[in-house]
């Protein structure tokens, strides 16, 4: 329906996303503020409305403010390892444990407490309120036609009033953020999380103000972005810890000696020393991205570095992440899961751009920091605590669910779990 550039080589992908960025800033993702305000968020916002907003949430995701966070995200992966305990007891494992399942429920926990302080209880709760509506989320509002239409035709989809996200999982986080803030307001109640920064950045009767719309439509982009994501990346490396049993019992290894380090507890300092660890999970990031691509707006004609092309103003740039990643010249049998492909050598002799799951430059990932650490400390305390094999039900080639938004099992993960 309309002309695409698809990039296939790296140096120019770096000067798309990183040198020449100023010409590239736009996803030219769809959103309808008016009608749907949680969908303007900074993943969708383009133009100067990103760049501002960029500006004032980058602070939200110092080393310190992370740090401040993830006390919260130490004591829910304790409550994992206490309910996956219980769920051995009462679990046939001929099938095995419907890993992808807990997983969402603990990146819900962890993302609805970092994000609102709420106390979700996902884990010990797979019915609560919050289950049900991140499942939604993980949904499309339309089919794929409607979808398809607003993303070609922007303008007139936003006078036809069309709305991306799900209106109950709307309704749900404009009423939770309303009634947070409000009450915070009220009391002066001070919590370690990451409205909590958002309410901090208002500026009263300034034109830089965020309105309570904002608040909602960032601290929902956190919360989506962090529990499918998150969840799905545990899920597959679960799966693949399970195959690869030697990869399992070294990350296993590493775990125990610097927990042993720390006084037994996964520190935020003992985290930043998981580096094996870290490994697995950018393997895993390589053969599962949770999307296929990324994609940049052309602002102005782009002429091609040593080349008499031009690419078009508003031409979509399509960069292929997965082509890229499974490139067995990059990757040499780009099907078997390795992570020392990720040690500092490795990484230093690649392309910077060959690894491209948060993205690269001025418009990569605000949270990947975090992200990676509610991810490993999951992860630690599973492996420390827990051996996990194929049972009969694993799905072994994996194939992957084609009517869900990110990546994720066709058939979910299950797998055989032995208590340590």
């Amino acid at each position: 329906m309309r002309k695409m550039v698809m990039l296939l080589d790296l140096d120019l992908i770096q000067d798309i996303l990183v040198k020449d960025f100023g010409n590239f800033t736009d996803h030219g993702y769809y959103c309808n503020e008016k009608d749907d305000p949680v969908s303007a968020h900074l993943l969708n916002l383009d133009g100067v409305r990103w760049k501002t907003m960029r500006a004032k949430l980058t602070p939200a995701f110092t080393s310190g403010k992370i740090k401040f966070m993830l006390t919260s995200v130490v004591d829910i992966a304790n409550q994992l390892v206490n309910v996956l305990e219980e769920t051995l007891s009462s679990t046939n494992m001929d099938d095995g444990v419907h890993c992808d399942d807990l997983m969402l429920r603990y990146t819900t926990d962890v993302t609805g407490s970092v994000a609102f302080g709420l106390n979700c209880n996902s884990l010990k709760n797979p019915e609560s309120k919050l289950t049900e509506i991140t499942k939604k989320g993980c949904s499309y509002r339309h089919s794929m036609p409607v979808m398809s239409f607003m993303l070609l035709f922007p303008k007139l989809s936003r006078k036809l009033g069309l709305k991306a996200v799900v209106e109950e999982v709307s309704q749900f986080f404009l009423r939770v953020v309303r009634e947070t803030v409000e009450f915070r307001d009220r009391t002066g109640e001070q919590r370690k999380d990451f409205l909590n920064i958002l309410m901090e950045l208002r500026k009263p009767n300034t034109v830089d103000n965020l309105t309570m719309d904002e608040i909602t439509a960032q601290a929902f982009l956190f919360f989506a972005a962090g529990y499918e994501t998150s969840s799905s990346v545990l899920s597959f490396c679960l799966y693949e810890l399970a195959l690869n049993q030697d990869i399992q019992d070294k990350a296993r290894r590493e775990i125990n000696e610097i927990i042993a380090q720390h006084d037994g507890k996964s520190t935020y300092e003992a985290v930043k020393e998981m580096k094996y660890l870290l490994q697995v999970m950018h393997e895993t990031m390589r053969m599962y991205s949770v999307g296929p691509f990324l994609s940049r707006k052309t602002a102005e004609d782009y002429i091609v570095s040593n080349t008499n092309y031009v690419i078009e103003k508003g031409t979509t740039v399509i960069i292929p992440m997965d082509a890229i990643h499974y490139d067995p010249d990059i990757y040499p049998n780009p099907d078997q899961f390795d992570p020392e492909r990720f040690t500092k050598t490795e990484v230093e002799n690649r392309h910077p751009m060959a690894w491209l799951d948060f993205s690269r430059g001025p418009r990569a990932c605000i949270g990947s920091r975090f992200a990676e650490f509610q991810v490993l400390i999951g992860l630690s305390s599973l492996i420390k605590n827990f051996r996990f094999s194929p049972s009969q039900k694993t799905q072994i080639p994996m194939k992957f669910n084609m009517y869900k938004l990110l990546r994720g099992p066709e058939k979910g993960v299950y797998l055989k779990v032995e208590k340590l």
